[in-house]
């Protein structure tokens, strides 16, 4: 299997517990589960599977199962819009599907529940590179048809990076609530599975009590998160939640702002534990560099060093740079850089187009240890007055206050804060106006009751924009 499991010494351990029903299957048992959906996945060629998922030990065992079996798995969510799924499955049409209703009349049903085989036709489907196991959406939950490569290499290159930079044991026991179609989420999983841990599976809301009983009951001890859901962690109070066992936090999906990570940071410290944060994109499986805890609060806003295997530059127009702490667009170089994009069936029989280096399109810049600052998306600017300025930039400061997002408008900045009352927006308003030496009117501050977010946790700027 593409995480082996000897059976002598490791098939009694717990791998995979469903929080919401309470299942669990120990190593053997995944085995077991495995082997069989590989039966029913059994084709004549190299073939492309649907998956829409959720987070649950079945879930789990058909991804294993459609890399095992020599196929291609398209991870998305149960919930995708039938508007936009059936979209997709006209591209890419694929040979299976999971799903629990009928994807329509070109399929049949399969030999088990909610497992759907494409009708024979006279359309012949491009074939698959031979190399080609994963394929991750870049927009995680819109249903876009632009998926992300990744060979088998590439999935396990990067799991095998993660266990080493976070240290991740078979004592460790993860909470996987981050969707496992988002790179991030799925990342957890693999990480943990390659290192034999229980991985706890839920679909809960992270302000549910169900979730923190979960977390209780059976003693997690680790916990990722993006940005927003630290934000949102903080406002809950770590301290008031029944969650005694929990000592590992890992960051990603974004830059927190640095009163956030030291919080968290002093909060694990005093249970002996710690807080990562961490850098990656879906390009490169999940993670490109780790900040280990022990360097902060020294290394307080940098995103850490490339992760075990892989290595990092900055490119500037003159060229690599050779100096450091000077600022370019970040270049990554390693094992897990996806084979390239996908955007209809065609592209999925093409080749490593990238050949492992990865231009990330973040502005960054490396210090003298080799650890990376991020400096903002170098495509996320707006242009106010004539002046350029960085958005993600602008959002770090505002982040200070509190949750908010900031997107650009006609010659001004719009900042949307998921806090404060009228005379709060207009000290945040003053204090960014001064700060960006903005005249008053290219800043417009705006209460929001929720910030729109993505499956993932990520803000959806896309949504956003229509409250403009």
């Amino acid at each position: 299997m593409i995480f082996s499991i000897d059976a002598a010494d490791h098939g009694r351990k717990t791998a995979l517990i469903d929080a919401s029903g309470g299942e669990a299957w120990d190593y053997g048992q995944l085995a077991g589960e495995v082997g069989s959906r590989i039966a029913a996945l059994r084709s004549a060629c190299k073939s492309l599977v649907f998956q829409f998922c959720r987070n649950s030990p079945s879930m789990v065992a058909w991804y294993l199962a459609a890399i095992e079996a020599g196929h291609a798995v398209a991870l998305l969510p149960e919930n995708l819009d039938p508007q936009l799924r059936d979209n997709l499955i006209q591209l890419f049409r694929p040979e299976f599907i999971l799903l629990p209703e009928a994807p329509g009349e070109h399929y049949r049903p399969g030999p088990l529940p909610a497992f759907w085989l494409r009708q024979p036709d006279n359309i012949e489907s491009a074939r698959l590179y031979p190399e080609l196991s994963l394929l991750l959406s870049t927009s995680g939950s819109t249903g876009s048809p632009k998926f992300v490569r990744l060979s088998r290499n590439n999935v396990e290159a990067n799991a095998s990076s993660i266990q080493q930079a976070l240290g991740i044991t078979d004592t460790h026991r993860p909470i996987s609530h981050l969707p496992m179609h988002y790179s991030y989420g799925l990342s957890v999983i693999n990480s943990h599975l390659l290192a034999k841990a229980p991985v706890i599976l839920t679909s809960e809301s992270l302000i549910s009590a169900g979730f923190w009983k979960a977390v209780d009951s059976y003693r997690v001890t680790s916990f990722s998160g993006v940005p927003y859901t630290y934000q949102m962690l903080r406002r809950l109070n770590i301290d008031r939640l029944k969650a005694p066992s929990l000592t590992v936090m890992t960051q990603a999906g974004g830059k927190l702002d640095n009163d956030t990570i030291l919080h968290f940071h002093s909060k694990m410290v005093e249970r002996k534990g710690g807080f990562w944060t961490m850098y990656g994109q879906t390009e490169a499986v999940a993670r490109i560099a780790v900040l280990p805890s022990d360097r902060l609060p020294a290394k307080i806003g940098s995103a850490g060093q490339a992760i075990p295997g892989g290595s990092l530059s900055i490119e500037t127009e003159d060229g690599i740079a050779a100096q450091p702490d000077i600022a370019g667009e970040l270049v990554y170089y390693g094992p897990n850089v996806m084979l390239g994009y996908a955007l209809e069936r065609s592209d999925l029989g093409r080749g490593d187009d990238l050949l492992g280096c990865l231009h990330t399109g973040d502005r960054a810049v490396l210090d003298a240890e080799g650890f990376v600052s991020i400096l903002g998306r170098a495509r996320r600017d707006a242009k106010v007055f004539g002046l350029r300025i960085n958005l993600d930039e602008v959002e770090l400061l505002v982040k200070a206050y509190g949750p908010a997002a900031v997107i650009g408008g006609s010659d001004k900045l719009i900042v949307f804060c998921e806090f404060g009352d009228e005379a709060g927006l207009r000290l945040v308003h003053a204090q960014l106006s001064a700060k960006l030496k903005l005249h008053p009117s290219a800043v417009d501050c705006r209460r929001i009751d929720k910030l729109p977010t993505n499956v993932s946790g990520k803000i959806d700027y896309t949504s956003l924009a229509s409250f403009a």
